[in-house]
């Protein structure tokens, strides 16, 4: 559509200039004796053809890379419906959400030995809920794969937003530019990676007895007593896009990680937009950055609720109502319009 707006406009500039010259010629007196002679473009008929069609692509390039962008929000949009179908599916199997599984770094589980030995699901799985779903994206073969280096290795486009940057690994990692909502609880902050235990939230730490301080998995008919459709599940996360590619605290581990901010982020810190900045910079130490929710799009970020929906929010909501959006429990009303 846009090379056929540049040829007709290119078109009426040419025919403007022809006619102009045509003019020109009815008015030149003349010439009297010797051959008729033909003339071509001047320079400077050229010259103001060129700035005509270098006005009209400077007038066009804006409209054209926010087309682009439009059509990569959508896909990052249909990625997250996606995962959000696959978070309901495995509650339909096994009657609880999947979860954020053990801390960072954590080894995959499993059950079983010899030919009986099989990956764990959760509550028993240290692997966190990006690889718990794979069986609900069609990717039940990787998740059954034993050789954990063979299970994270593998880019999933699904898993990316083509905003940021194409599936990538890192350290032989796939990484992931998704994250559960960890919620608001402070319960287990350990002031670095893992910023609570999610005790309010639909994506949890794992269940474990043997530590205080953690929820029971979640069923949305028990726990989100707020309602699935006021409730935060994924959104995307905030990154430092000065260094994609490379080893960074919150992308590093990649899909297959436990409990950490690479794969769940909190809602008692505010969304922001990415950022930039090289390995020396202050903010790569700052936590509120790799807490929080965020994107590369322009004003907002991409975000699906329990009910599956998808909306998007805005980076400049009120902390508060954000807060009651990633909490299941708070008894608190909830306008999503204030969101927007």
């Amino acid at each position: 559509m846009v090379k056929r707006f540049l040829r007709s406009q290119c078109a009426v500039v040419f025919r403007y200039v022809g006619a102009a010259r045509r003019a020109a010629r009815r008015d030149r007196p003349p010439r009297l004796g010797g051959p008729t002679t033909l003339h071509g473009f001047t320079l400077v008929e050229l010259l103001v053809v060129i700035a005509i069609i270098g006005i009209l692509v400077a007038l066009l390039l804006p409209a054209i890379q926010a087309a682009r962008e439009a059509a990569r929000r959508s896909q990052c949009v249909n990625h997250l419906k996606q995962l959000s179908l696959a978070v309901s599916l495995h509650e339909n199997s096994y009657k609880v959400y999947p979860d954020g599984g053990e801390q960072q770094w954590s080894g995959r589980s499993f059950s079983g030995t010899g030919a009986a030995k099989r990956p764990r699901v959760a509550p028993w799985q240290s692997w966190g809920w990006p690889y718990q779903i794979l069986p609900y994206i069609e990717q039940a073969s990787l998740w059954g794969v034993l050789e954990d280096n063979k299970v994270m290795n593998v880019t999933l486009p699904d898993y990316f937003c083509p905003s940021r940057r194409p599936p990538q690994l890192i350290d032989a990692r796939a990484m992931m530019d998704y994250a559960g909502n960890a919620g608001t609880s402070k319960v287990g902050n350990m002031n670095w990676g893992m910023m609570g235990n999610g005790n309010d939230a639909p994506i949890v730490r794992r269940p474990d007895s043997r530590f205080k301080g953690r929820s029971a998995q979640v069923n949305p008919g028990r726990q989100i007593v707020d309602g699935t459709s006021k409730t935060l599940l994924l959104g995307e996360k905030c990154l430092n896009v000065g260094l994609l590619g490379q080893s960074q605290a919150d992308d590093d581990s990649g899909f297959v990680d436990g409990w950490d901010w690479d794969n769940v982020r909190w809602g008692y810190v505010p969304p922001s937009p990415d950022w930039s900045a090289g390995e020396g910079d202050p903010r790569n130490g700052d936590v509120t950055y790799h807490s929080a929710f965020g994107s590369s799009h322009p004003g907002i970020f991409n975000a699906a609720l329990c009910d599956g929906s998808v909306t998007q929010l805005s980076y400049n909501v009120d902390l508060e109502v954000f807060k009651r959006l990633c909490s299941r429990d708070d008894g608190q009303p909830l306008d999503l319009s204030a969101l927007q």
